[in-house]
């Protein structure tokens, strides 16, 4: 399979938004309020314009972003340019910081490795296969998913394979891009482009269960991470609806009636989801859906908490917040309908970083 998506994403792009400048929202702002923007894409003059999936780090007042085999380090409050570091290809995934260590891989299949303390690489090692998703670091081990269909478990601070663990699928890339995996205390639970749910030990990466969520003969890609909730795992395939599962045993709790392949965010008693068709779906501590709220026409790619309300973002151009009482706020605009946000959101207390399809770095307050 190819990246069916950004296919046609990229073949629908024209020549005129290689001048794209962000037009700012179109209706009144009570939320967000721009600090800096950072156009990071090359100048073209003719041709369609490639489409970023990469997601943007905030970690103690320097925003991290790579973009054009560039690794970036911005000064959270001026946008300055810290430092860059070259790369062997872009990035599809976001970076992620761990007892001083920023960690971050690429389309090459180099995962790098930098001492934020020293000020220089710790590490860096090639996996064989582009690096879809973002290194999940849990008890001095690195998790990373390639694209390859291949599990790695290395040692934090050398960068030495630990185990490995490669899935027998009949074809190399994926759909959207790889689960990440999600750590909860001695598992590893992944998704993979064959349609299943496996469940590792973190030891030593030995199989404990594995679960078919897709039963489609196309595309059956489990590209989301799971989400534990009331001590079950929430998860969903590309074409599948969301099923809650015993993390046990993988034993079906539960099957909703939505589909959604972006991870859940918990949120006040229960948990949010974003649907394919634009909803937002609260789901309870019973595992009941309390609520669905209509708030884009177009396919949900994020659900963030940020303050007291949550941020939504798309596959559009909108970019979303609710307040606690999920009621819509505020609504931006990016500026072109090919202003996706396929990437995951950073905050902190104060601050929402994005990444947008068209190579720009947001940073609201």
């Amino acid at each position: 399979m190819k990246y069916l998506i950004l296919l046609l994403l990229v073949t629908s792009c024209s020549t005129h938004l290689a001048k794209y400048k962000p037009q700012g929202e179109k209706r009144t702002n009570r939320a967000f309020t721009p600090l800096w923007i950072k156009n990071l894409d090359n100048s073209y003059d003719s041709g369609n314009l490639p489409i970023s999936l990469a997601s943007p780090l905030v970690h103690e007042d320097v925003v991290y972003a790579g973009s054009n085999n560039f690794f970036n380090a911005y000064d959270l409050k001026s946008g300055r340019l810290l430092w860059k570091e070259s790369t062997k290809g872009v990035m599809h995934s976001g970076a992620t910081v761990s007892d001083g260590l920023l960690l971050w891989g690429d389309i090459s299949g180099r995962l790098y490795a930098r001492d934020l303390e020293r000020d220089e690489m710790k590490y860096m090692l090639d996996l064989g296969a582009p690096i879809d998703s973002t290194p999940v670091v849990s008890n001095g081990r690195v998790y990373i998913h390639a694209r390859n269909h291949k599990i790695f478990c290395l040692d934090q601070l050398t960068g030495k394979i630990l185990w490995s663990y490669k899935r027998s699928v009949p074809y190399f890339s994926t759909l959207q891009r790889t689960s990440r995996p999600t750590v909860i205390a001695n598992r590893v639970y992944v998704g993979f482009a064959d349609g299943y749910l496996v469940s590792f030990s973190v030891e030593e990466g030995q199989v404990i269960w594995e679960k078919r969520l897709s039963i489609s003969s196309k595309f059956v890609d489990v590209d989301m991470s799971p989400t534990l909730f009331n001590n079950k795992l929430l998860v969903g395939s590309i074409d599948g609806n969301l099923e809650i599962l015993d993390p046990q045993n993988g034993v079906l709790f539960k099957r909703f009636s939505f589909v959604s392949n972006r991870k859940g965010e918990v949120f006040n008693n229960g948990i949010l989801f974003g649907d394919v068709r634009g909803n937002i779906i609260e789901i309870d501590n019973d595992f009941n859906i309390s609520r669905t709220l209509k708030v884009s026409k177009d396919q949900i790619s994020n659900v963030k908490k940020w303050k007291k309300g949550v941020v939504v973002t798309t596959v559009s151009e909108d970019v979303i917040y609710l307040d606690e009482q999920l009621n819509i706020v505020s609504k931006i605009d990016l500026g072109s309908g090919h202003s996706a946000v396929f990437g995951e959101l950073s905050v902190d207390d104060e601050h929402l970083a994005l990444f947008s399809s068209r190579n720009r770095v947001y940073l609201f307050k």
